[in-house]
């Protein structure tokens, strides 16, 4: 019942106007100290900048209550959404409630209380590419809301859908999933980045000394 009624809240916020109407999470919060929870997502950007390439799939816990419903409802790691990275130009292709998008990776990150970057399985470097090519192909596709529940419409994409989609997953690994969530995903490919939890306290620290010695950098590299 508890994960039935997720489902029936999920659809709500989904029909929401767009990210500044969602309500916020209730079950995790990002930290008060806004400069500390900046410096955070400059960190993360970079080291996922630093760790990952074309075609990697980068896994996330957002700050909406959406992502509550559907950690809740979805059985496996508290993660809530799924995108595809773009390297070369440092953006992210997802699929949101308003469709198919692209975006900043720091836009990406800057929403999420952690990251997961997930490097599918059997996959080249030029078999991401091409995967990426395939996503990129999709930007303004609708999301498949319908597509939650097992009921297929090939031209609409929810978030891990998109991802499994572009990167060919099921002919890749046989075996057909009526319903891919984005924890199902760390099932087909490898972890090779956990950022930790925003509010950990060694997170706050260690994001908030890097930003500290890049402006006493910045400060003694400019002209007197």
């Amino acid at each position: 019942m508890l994960r039935l009624a997720c489902l029936v809240g999920l659809l709500a916020v989904i029909a929401a106007p767009g990210c500044a109407h969602e309500p916020k999470s209730v079950m995790v919060a990002r930290p008060d100290d806004r400069a500390a929870d900046d410096a955070i997502t400059q960190m993360w950007a970079q080291e996922i900048r630093d760790k990952a390439r074309d075609g990697d799939w980068l896994l996330a816990r957002s700050y909406y209550m959406m992502a509550d419903a559907i950690t809740v409802a979805t059985p496996g790691e508290d993660v809530s959404h799924a995108a595809i990275y773009d390297a070369k130009h440092d953006t992210i292709i997802e699929s949101i409630g308003s469709g198919v998008r692209e975006i900043p990776l720091a836009d990406l990150v800057a929403r999420n209380h952690f990251m997961i970057i997930v490097r599918p399985t059997g996959m080249t470097a030029a078999d991401q590419a091409e995967a990426l090519a395939r996503a990129r192909s999709q930007i303004g596709a609708p999301y498949d809301i319908g597509g939650m529940f097992g009921v297929d419409a090939p031209e609409k994409f929810y978030c891990s859908e998109l991802v499994y989609w572009a990167s060919q997953t099921e002919a890749r690994s046989g075996r057909r999933e009526r319903v891919i969530t984005p924890s199902d995903l760390m099932r087909y490919g490898e972890v090779i980045y956990w950022s930790g939890k925003r509010t950990d306290p060694q997170i706050v620290e260690l994001a908030t000394s890097q930003k500290t010695r890049r402006a006493e950098t910045q400060t003694a590299a400019a002209p007197r």
